[in-house]
């Protein structure tokens, strides 16, 4: 019995035996001449979107043997090879790559360190951008054009993707060529220019994140010009008396300078009326030159008649004043009058003598304007 166990694990080893031997015959061709080493491989690499041209950022890790960077695209076709010398712990390099057509890239990387080893190859893509691309770049679209004391303010409508900038050229009031350049995020922007100014605009474009060239469409002729007669800031502007009033009703004397012909100062009604005249004053802070007035009186509500306008340099409703101009409203609500006397100072004065259904009335928005 002990002599056919001694068999049984004799024979048991000539099979593992043999069984190594195989083994090993599988991997025989791939061990032949030694272990293969390796060099050490890019850590990671981008190309970012250029005209015609791709900038490569390539890292590596304990590159500090590394001798050279071989980089190839068009299935091989075109190469470049880099020599080499980073330093220890993570490092990189910056190289363009330029006079390349308008398409995708497929980039093959490898690197050849400085005692004759590769690299295994790291794969990425690119795309460059040209003609084409151009071609269909529209500059942003103009919203509306407006005219201040302060200066002409153009607002735009949203910008289209890859915008980041717009520009305008005009000649201020200076008379000096004059360019501004501005966030494709905002939406107005303000020029020094004078009544009837023209101008012209262009949008500048990238076509991918970080792209390390940009691209403009033309130059184009804003087809307004700015108005011939601007109209004056008023947001430091106080109304400080009316005549009288029913402010649950519209607002009050406030909403004659607040921008919103939705809300409108009415004067007293039931069951207190008064007649008219009604009169508001209005303190401008300072002595502008005024052309002309524009005054709307309630959306829809035909109560106000004539319309008066006063100059002077005193907030005494009975004070002295100067005629600058009136008018009457028509069909509309608003209404324009000049300053056909020449009039000035730093108060002005409402005066509302009748009504088209007396004793009401109702006015919701007053400007002035310069030239």
């Amino acid at each position: 019995m002990k002599y056919l166990l001694h068999v049984l694990s004799y024979l048991c080893i000539l099979t593992t035996v043999a069984s190594c031997d195989k083994f090993t015959d599988i991997h025989k061709e791939y061990i032949e001449g030694g272990e293969i080493i390796y060099a050490v491989k890019p850590d990671s690499a981008v190309f970012i979107a250029g005209k015609e041209r791709l900038m490569m950022r390539l890292w590596m890790e304990n590159g500090q043997n590394i001798k050279e960077v071989i980089v190839s695209w068009n299935s091989g076709q075109d190469s470049m090879v880099l020599p080499m010398k980073l330093k220890p712990g993570r490092d990189s390099i910056e190289v363009p790559l330029n006079d390349l057509e308008e398409k995708s890239y497929s980039f093959n990387i490898y690197t050849m360190d400085n005692f004759g080893h590769r690299s295994l190859t790291y794969t990425t893509f690119g795309t460059t951008y040209g003609d084409t691309y151009a071609s269909i770049l529209q500059n942003r679209r103009v919203k509306k054009i407006s005219l201040t004391d302060q200066a002409g303010v153009v607002d735009w409508f949203a910008k289209a993707e890859g915008m980041i900038f717009n520009e305008v050229k005009f000649i201020n009031r200076r008379g000096t060529d004059t360019i501004v350049r501005f966030s494709a995020d905002a939406f107005s922007v303000n020029m020094e220019v004078a009544g009837s100014a023209e101008f012209q605009y262009r949008s500048l474009y990238i076509p991918e994140a970080e792209a390390i060239d940009t691209f403009t469409t033309a130059w184009t002729l804003s087809p307004e010009k700015f108005p011939e007669f601007f109209s004056y800031d008023r947001s430091t502007w106080e109304v400080l008396s009316v005549s009288d009033e029913t402010e649950s009703d519209g607002g009050g004397k406030k909403t004659l300078i607040d921008g919103n012909l939705s809300s409108y100062w009415h004067s007293q009604w039931d069951p207190n009326n008064v007649d008219p005249p009604h009169w508001a004053i209005i303190d401008m802070k300072k002595e502008i030159n005024i052309t002309h007035f524009t005054i709307y009186r309630r959306g829809g509500n035909t109560d106000a008649k004539t319309a008066q306008f006063f100059l002077g340099n005193t907030s005494d409703p009975n004070g002295a004043w100067t005629l600058a101009g009136e008018g009457v409203f028509g069909s509309g609500d608003m209404l324009k009058v000049d300053n056909t006397g020449n009039a000035t100072g730093r108060y002005l004065k409402i005066y509302l003598p009748d009504s088209n259904r007396p004793p009401f009335t109702a006015i919701a928005e007053v400007y002035a304007f310069g030239k």
